[in-house]
């Protein structure tokens, strides 16, 4: 199992990372409005900045704060992408497997309101993200878990959910922006990370809509072990063990969402790695959530 291959710090044996995070890595172009416009409006931007993102690099970083981590990543042979190792690099993420294409490093269209955002992902580069590519990488680094998200190619998806299931190692499936999932994918998935529109999608139409305990118990027969955030509810999960409620113990002003689904899986995986159950893995996770949102984005 995973938690024998990591020792107390998240670093497997072989001295590779505990977590791989298999993932997007974009320039994001944020503009801060009051509120989103009309159709057919234009709205002023009160605040605008270019910083290195993308959910993939976002849940490396948050990953490790904690633990030994690695990107696997697509991104231009550009200046963009040259920023995006630097930043990774900075923040002690390791991305000798962040690879160069002739495409342009990927773009994140951000708009920030007061309590919300709203997001468009132009790829670029994250879809060259082949198969081969994160089998190659992976069978490298031999983490003891994985962490996927779905802003790169379903191929690149398939191939980390193989790798785990071969290998043993633990998949963190976090389906953002979702889209229908395989079912050996689901089955493979411990946990699932969804917020409760994902749960809502992916349970399907009969599911309680907005309710996050019930989607987690609907998710739960196809998965290994589901994690549904609820925002100021905290976190709702079901594994072998049992249900379970991560309440948000330290409230406060939200000052910017953004980036806090990212915090929350970056710090999962983390936890996880070391050997966590998946009731203390959240506590941290959520601990990790909140103070994200309290913290305002500082613009350059």
């Amino acid at each position: 199992m995973p938690e024998e291959r990591a020792d107390a710090t998240g670093r497997p044996p072989g001295g590779g990372p505990a977590v791989v995070v298999v993932g997007s890595a974009n320039i994001d172009l944020i503009a801060t409005v009051r509120a989103a416009p009309a159709p057919g409006e234009t709205v002023l931007a009160s605040r605008y900045a270019e910083e290195v993102g993308g959910k993939g690099l976002n849940q490396a970083v948050a990953a490790a704060g904690s633990v030994p981590t690695a990107l696997v990543a697509a991104v231009g042979d550009d200046p963009e992408g040259a920023r995006v190792r630097r930043h990774a690099e900075d923040r002690g993420v390791d991305v000798g497997e962040v690879r160069g294409t002739a495409a342009r490093t990927g773009r994140a269209l951000i708009s920030l309101f007061d309590q919300d955002n709203t997001i468009v992902v132009a790829p670029l580069a994250n879809a060259l993200l082949t198969a081969e590519a994160v089998t190659d990488a992976l069978r490298r680094l031999e983490p003891a878990a994985v962490l996927v998200q779905f802003e790169i190619p379903e191929e690149a998806v398939l191939a980390a959910a193989a790798w785990c299931r071969s290998s043993g190692a633990r998949l963190l499936l976090n389906p953002s922006p979702v889209r229908p999932v395989p079912d050996e994918v689901l089955a493979l998935a411990d946990p699932l990370v969804v917020n409760l529109g994902e749960a809502a999608a992916l349970a399907g139409p009969s599911a309680p809509v907005g309710e996050a305990r019930g989607l987690a118990r609907a998710l739960a027969p196809r998965v290994r072990s589901v994690v549904v955030t609820a925002g100021p509810a905290g976190a709702f999960l079901v594994d072998a063990d049992g249900a379970g409620h991560v309440p948000v113990t330290e409230r406060g002003e939200v000052a910017d969402s953004s980036g806090a689904g990212d915090a929350f899986a970056g710090c999962l995986a983390a936890g996880l790695a070391t050997g966590a159950g998946l009731t203390a893995a959240v506590r941290g996770a959520v601990a990790a959530a909140s103070r994200t949102v309290a913290t305002r984005r500082e613009l350059r």
